[in-house]
């Protein structure tokens, strides 16, 4: 049985290795890996991956302190590897925390507010206006809408000069609201 084993040769043959290379090693292992990360979730997978790991390159290992080596080496990476994506995830989520102060979600919030409230009222107009304006707004040229719509050049100025009117009339209460950021600084 492997019980006996110190650091002796290591029988991969016998069913009782994995076992013991199991009961001798995971506690301190697990001990090893919390005084870095410091979470027992993290801990447990850090160790049952190194032992994953171990089994996975068993006969790469002949002799228990080879073995102790390996597990050590796979859990302090592990830990290491998570400290670093931990460290960049920190920066980075300060980075957005300070890229979105309260004054910018305003502004971000007016500015959605405002594109509802234009693209609610070019909702509203007749289909033909509301085309127009939507190929306009894309930065299609009148003689392509004209091609497209298979209207006349005539026909696509008149009813982007209806559609304004129309849009103005709808949109007039919202004029204070595009000034609005100016006064708020």
């Amino acid at each position: 049985m492997q019980e006996n084993l110190t650091d002796g040769q290591i029988d991969w043959n016998d069913r009782a290795t994995m076992q013991y290379l199991f009961r001798r090693f995971y506690l301190p292992l697990r001990s090893f890996a919390y005084q870095h990360v410091k979470d027992d979730s993290i801990t447990d997978d850090f160790v049952q991956n190194a032992f994953l790991n171990l089994w996975e390159r068993r006969m790469n290992f002949n002799a228990v302190l080879a073995v102790k080596s390996f597990l050590y080496l796979n859990v302090r990476n592990a830990c290491l590897n998570y400290l670093k994506r931990e460290q960049v995830r920190v920066c980075h989520e300060g980075h957005v925390i300070r890229m979105l102060t309260e004054e910018d979600c305003a502004d971000i919030a007016l500015e959605e507010e405002v594109n509802r409230l234009v693209y609610d009222a070019v909702a509203a107009l007749p289909e033909q206006s509301r085309r127009v304006v939507l190929l306009t707004m894309e930065g299609v040229p009148n003689p392509e809408i004209a091609e497209r719509l298979n209207i006349s050049m005539n026909t696509v100025k008149t009813l982007k000069m209806r559609a304004y009117r129309m849009l103005r009339e709808r949109l007039k209460g919202i004029q204070w609201i595009l000034l609005l950021p100016f006064f708020m600084k």
